[in-house]
């Protein structure tokens, strides 16, 4: 009798090589029985390689199943033959993906919040023609690989889910028993970010990076926003910044991608590195900020959060039309400090209270006192400078200052009432409220 695969199950015929495959059925709901699946991944996942286990795969769903690693390059594949659809003949005849294609399928399917994705079944768009099962196999810090089961004309059933998510955790174990973990210097670099972790286990990590020449570094943060699609593609983007830069040590860290990158012996390589790390990123809608130099690893800490505010504060311009060059903290230093100070949720207490009496003021009568003294606070006090820059006339502008004092109590000529305002308007300027 010909062979058949699993999914002829599912319309309730008991085919004899159910016991060859070591997959039973439910009777009453006329699906695979997952204990029995598991137990079938885990008898292949002890054979060598990990084609027994996508073969296995194949067979239980009865269409073709491709495993990838982080970086969308082949691990394994059944059958190796060409099923026509892009990505997978494309995987069988080069063993990787271009990356535009990699960006259009996070686009089209990971746009939702969340750092992982659980296995998902989609059947519109770029995968209309070959609708296909979607998953991830991660653990607890990093993306492993990828899975995609190609239904294609076969139907989909809620079991199919299940079935993948046992295929993801017994190819985790696998990837984990294989050796497959990251690299020493990734785990090195997170150490030294911590700021938990105690100057002796410091000492440590950074005589292990030893062979790096780390006197004046480079460290570049690039924050990842709450959809999969930028999580997934981060591990696309470590493995090309290792392929590509020799001198850099790239992990995610607090959901940022975080690049420390070595001197090379010239400052010039150094930022030219950045600026193509920036670049590359940026093509892909993530946005980065930088510190350089990084001249002592017992204080990575401050720079990675130096770093982050600085991407944060490029985003902010991004938004509002600004190019798209990298920003370094010393040349926007201290707006990082006021950006730091708005994302707390105290930073309200810090504000002079005067604020918001002026605002309320301008609203019901239809003054620009608040617009006048944050002009006036921004031109360093310079009276000229303000009125220029407010086109309106000098003694327009004593007249509302005067009036400032008078309505409000405040006295302009007090340095400390000066430091005080002047510390507010920008706290406010970068609060979310």
């Amino acid at each position: 009798m010909e062979k058949k695969y699993l999914s002829k199950f599912e319309s309730g015929k008991i085919m004899k090589h159910a016991s060859l495959l070591g997959v039973k059925m439910s009777m009453k709901s006329k699906s695979p029985d997952m204990i029995e699946i598991y137990k079938e991944f885990h008898r292949e996942m002890d054979k060598p390689g990990f084609r027994p286990l996508i073969r296995a795969a194949g067979k239980i769903f009865d269409a073709p199943v491709v495993f990838t690693d982080n970086e969308y390059q082949m691990v394994s594949m059944y059958p190796t033959k060409k099923i026509d659809d892009f990505v997978y003949d494309t995987l069988l005849e080069t063993g990787g993906l271009p990356e535009e294609t990699i960006a259009a399928f996070h686009k089209a399917y990971l746009s939702q919040p969340g750092k992982r994705y659980d296995p998902f079944f989609e059947k519109e768009g770029l995968v209309k023609d070959c609708p296909r099962i979607f998953a991830e196999v991660y653990d607890e810090t990093k993306v492993l690989g990828h899975v995609a089961i190609f239904l294609k004309d076969r139907e989909f059933e809620p079991w199919q889910l299940d079935a993948t998510s046992i295929l993801t955790q017994v190819l985790r174990i696998k990837i984990n028993l294989s050796n497959r973990m990251p690299s020493v210097n990734s785990d090195t670099l997170q150490y030294l970010m911590n700021r938990n972790t105690t100057k002796h286990a410091k000492t440590r990590a950074i005589a292990q990076l030893s062979k790096f020449d780390l006197k004046d570094a480079a460290l570049l943060v690039a924050p990842l926003d709450q959809t999969k699609s930028q999580h997934a593609f981060a591990s696309v983007a470590i493995n090309y910044f290792l392929h590509r830069f020799p001198c850099v040590i790239p992990t995610i860290y607090n959901d940022d991608l975080v690049v420390l990158i070595s001197a090379e012996g010239a400052n010039v390589e150094l930022g030219a590195t950045a600026e193509k790390i920036s670049d590359y990123l940026y093509q892909y809608h993530i946005i980065s900020g930088a510190v350089d130099p990084v001249e002592d690893l017992y204080s990575l800490p401050d720079y990675y959060l130096q770093g982050r505010l600085t991407a944060l504060y490029r985003y902010r311009n991004e938004m509002e039309g600004s190019n798209t060059k990298l920003y370094y903290y010393h040349d926007i230093a201290p707006i990082p400090l006021f950006l730091h100070l708005s994302q707390q949720k105290e930073y309200h207490c810090f504000i002079h209270p005067v604020l918001g009496k002026i605002q309320e003021y301008d609203k019901e009568n239809d003054t620009d006192y608040y617009k006048t003294l944050s002009s006036y606070c921004r031109h360093l006090f310079q009276k000229n400078d303000t009125s220029e820059a407010m086109h309106i006339h000098r003694n327009t502008l004593n007249y509302r200052l005067s009036r400032l004092e008078e309505l409000f109590g405040l006295d302009l000529q007090d340095y400390h009432v000066l430091l005080h305002l002047v510390l507010s308007l920008e706290i406010s300027a970068y609060s979310n409220n």
